[in-house]
């Protein structure tokens, strides 16, 4: 199985234009000097009015200079914060208007996301002068035989550890998808042991989609049957998905998919592409509405007709009401509690590290959102908003959102690519990282894993791959410089313009290759 490292075509990568930065800020600065509202609920309703309205002004200038930008790491972040922040106040949310009786906590809350989002954007910016090659990783060029062993090794790695926890029976493993929320067996205690490091290895699963979406983008390379195949896996892991209730799980899984069909296509906006990118915002739409009822009785019975009992009062959209946690961070740090300080990226570089090998590793008390509140018995998401203000204010949250705005760019610039089936998988992969971690920055490290792996076994695959062909290629030498010595042309050599085997690509940079190459031919020939 052989495995070639092509240099990568020439084409610009895709980069933040200073216009579309600027209508941001713009945007921003006019939203924070004109919001208003006689309610809480009212108040933020503005704000996310004028932000969406900001976003959607600098991403039409972004498209306006090429249709690549749709998906660049540094856009996604800014989307998904956006959804994670404001979305759901597009729509009535009179609850938080029983949630906060004091406005001037809301409002802070509200300029501190706009903090947010004009560092973020700014952050992106920050490398625009440093001089950043491509690794060399990504003009790998797998065969289609690699790219569906690793499909099928993670899609299998990533389930394992449910079927050990059902004595590997996927008919219970599947009745368990369909149970109330923390009832399957595989579930993650907060004390991590052995246990943990398996429940750790189905990260892999995240792996599963965005290599779908190359082997379905390049689906010309793989048989019919292959392809329906890769099709029904996918299918099954967006079931688990879905039926799990967690819609970040789920937009994991949708994006990291778009975003590698989408580079796979050619990063053309094809009929198959719309339609891709439809269905998965409407499968989206459906977990934001009903993922949250159903995966507290369970999607079984669900169907069945089972309600929560909160579900009746509950009648408008509802994402995570992260801005209303933010609004109490600030309202609770620095008056009643001190910041976190270095407490807060000391457990973001600890928490990857898996408590068999550390028994006394931090259990992340310190930094619990619910206990600098005073809360008990439920789960609270701030974004890493709020997780940064605890750390330092309003000067930690711009610090983090200069960071990640940085590292997305960072990582379109080193990782880009839509040429080697292999570097789309790892760039898309790496937008796992960039959307969990706008609802969690402790997520970072764990969320880096899946893309950490790839990398290795690939590696390691294409390099064994490589080795085997060792003598095939030593022979070729040998052949074309028996032939040079006798004047003749090598029977291996290419026709001029011919493209590598096993890459599917044709650009100017191998136009003018190739063209060099039939001078030089016609030179030496007269």
């Amino acid at each position: 199985m052989k495995s070639v490292v092509h240099p990568l075509v020439r084409r610009p990568t895709p980069q933040p234009h200073l216009e579309a930065t600027l209508a941001l800020l713009a945007g921003l600065l006019l939203t924070g000097w004109l919001v208003h509202g006689e309610t809480p609920s009212g108040f933020v309703r503005f704000a996310a009015i004028g932000v969406g309205l900001s976003l959607l002004l600098s991403m039409a200038i972004e498209f306006r200079h090429a249709w690549t930008n749709l998906l660049r790491a540094d856009l996604v972040a800014l989307v998904a914060l956006y959804f994670l922040l404001f979305f759901e106040f597009l729509f009535p949310q009179p609850h938080l208007n029983e949630l906060i009786t004091d406005q001037q906590e809301v409002e802070k809350g509200v300029y501190i996301c706009l903090w947010a989002f004009g560092a973020l954007a700014v952050g992106r910016h920050l490398i625009a002068g440093l001089s950043l090659r491509h690794w060399r990783i990504v003009g790998l060029s797998a065969p289609p035989s690699t790219m569906l062993w690793l499909f099928w090794g993670c899609f299998a790695l990533g389930y394992f550890h449910m079927l050990v926890a059902v004595d590997f029976n996927p008919v219970a493993m599947v009745g368990y998808f369909l149970e109330p929320r923390f009832d399957q067996p595989w579930g993650r205690g907060q004390l991590g042991d052995w246990k943990a490091m398996l429940f750790e290895t189905g990260s892999v699963l995240y792996l599963v989609p965005s290599l779908a979406g190359v082997i379905l983008g390049r689906r010309r390379h793989f048989t019919a049957s292959q392809v329906a195949l890769v099709g029904l896996g996918l299918l099954f892991t967006l079931f688990y998905g879905f039926a799990s209730g967690t819609r970040n799980i789920m937009g994991s899984y949708l994006i990291t998919f778009l975003v590698s069909f989408f580079y796979a296509s050619g990063a053309r906006l094809t009929k198959t592409v719309i339609v891709s990118c439809l269905l998965a915002a409407g499968l989206m739409m459906l977990s934001v509405i009903h993922g949250l009822e159903f995966r507290t009785v369970g999607f079984k019975n669900y169907l069945g007709g089972v309600r929560p009992s909160s579900a009746e009062e509950e009648k408008s959209l509802f994402v995570d009401y992260n801005i209303y946690v933010v609004s109490r961070l600030a309202a609770v740090f620095p008056r009643e509690r001190d910041y976190l300080g270095m407490t807060v990226p000391v457990w973001l570089l600890a928490r990857p590290v898996p408590r068999v090998l550390w028994p006394g590793k931090p259990d992340g008390t310190q930094v619990s959102i619910e206990g600098a509140l005073g809360v008990e018995g439920m789960t609270l998401s701030s974004t890493f908003v709020g997780e940064a203000y605890m750390s330092a204010g309003l000067f930690g949250v711009i610090i983090a959102a200069l960071g990640f705005g940085c590292l997305a760019q960072w990582w379109t610039r080193k990782a880009y690519t839509v040429d080697s089936d292999f570097g789309i998988l790892i760039y898309a992969s790496g937008f796992f990282s960039v959307v969990i971690s706008m609802r969690s920055m402790y997520m970072l490290p764990v969320a880096m894993l899946p893309t950490l792996v790839v990398c290795v076994v690939g590696v390691w695959f294409l390099r064994r791959g490589g080795a085997l062909d060792g003598r095939w290629k030593k022979g070729e030498r040998r052949g074309k410089m028996e032939d040079g010595r006798r004047g003749a042309p090598s029977a291996k050599r290419e026709a001029p313009g011919a493209v590598p085997k096993g890459h599917h690509d044709s650009g100017p940079a191998f136009q003018r290759r190739d063209s060099n190459s039939a001078l030089r031919k016609s030179r030496r020939d007269g």
